[in-house]
């Protein structure tokens, strides 16, 4: 009997072993991937398979869009005043229109945000940069300011210890971590666009001034501004014109606004002074000081 039960022990313990060892080297099952659904792209920026181009002028403006390589005029589309063409981008994209009386061409890419806007002359064309959202105000592409010009933006604006700097537009931070560097004093920028947020937080903590500034992703329309005792802006003229009546009703009297190459529109009262820089390539360039 002792000998049956080892038996039929020994049979179930290399039945068990086997089992064990196939399940063991079987290959574990691959849990299913749920596919989530993107965010509707109403507010949300560019999808990274198409364009979106903004009319910010007071005037329609016509255009022509097509693939890169296809053949043919293109679409041909028309853009009113502040609306938002969302187009199926999944390459390049060929627009077409009118500047100067004569056609012009240039390539779009996947991903990017464009906007209609004035040129210096008062000519429609087009920019890279602006942030094609339909929640906020776009108020100018990313152009970043050269050194030379921060330095006098904040020499003309009497930048202090005591100055707190707000930077409407503050693309990757540069004015406010000058400010902070240069003269001790605490600043916040505004950008509409988290990709310049996160670069002004970077440069802070490169130049270690974190503690004195911090940064905002926000519509700058939308911001309390009444703490600032400077602001800077490098902004279009139909921008600076929109933000008026924002810098009438929250700064105190007495606050200086500078802007870079453009002016505001219906202040020219409050205006100080100006003065031309020169930078590192030669260009000029034109600083308005203001005061409240």
């Amino acid at each position: 009997m002792n000998k049956r039960l080892m038996i039929a022990f020994a049979v179930v313990f290399c039945l068990t072993a086997a089992v064990l060892i196939y399940l063991g080297s079987r290959e574990p099952e691959k849990t299913p991937t749920t596919v989530q659904e993107e965010p509707a792209q109403a507010f949300l920026g560019v999808g990274p398979h198409e364009i979106t181009i903004r009319n910010v002028t007071n005037k329609p403006v016509h255009y022509k869009l097509r693939a890169y390589g296809s053949e043919g005029a293109g679409d041909e589309r028309v853009l009113l005043p502040d609306e938002i063409d969302r187009y199926p981008a999944p390459q390049t994209v060929i627009i077409s229109y009118l500047k100067h009386g004569a056609e012009v061409t240039y390539s779009l890419f996947p991903g990017k945000p464009y906007s209609f806007r004035y040129d210096s002359a008062g000519n429609t064309d087009i920019w890279v940069g602006a942030h094609g959202r339909e929640d906020s105000v776009d108020l100018a592409p990313y152009v970043p300011t050269p050194p030379e010009v921060v330095a006098e933006m904040c020499r003309l604006g009497e930048v202090s210890k005591n100055s707190v700097v707000y930077d409407i537009g503050c693309g990757d931070g540069r004015i406010v971590i000058y400010a902070a560097k240069t003269y001790g004093a605490r600043g916040v920028g505004i950008d509409i666009e988290p990709e310049r947020i996160r670069e002004s937080k970077a440069n802070a903590k490169t130049a270690q001034v974190e503690k004195l500034v911090r940064f905002e992703q926000a519509d700058a329309t939308k911001v309390d501004i009444s703490e600032a005792t400077v602001v800077t802006m490098y902004l279009l003229p139909e921008s600076n014109e929109l933000l008026r009546p924002k810098l009438e009703k929250e700064l105190k009297p007495g606050v200086f606004v500078v802007t870079h190459n453009y002016m505001i529109p219906g202040w020219e009262a409050k205006e100080v002074t100006s003065a031309v820089v020169r930078d590192s390539e030669s260009k000029e360039h034109t600083v308005f000081l203001y005061r409240r």
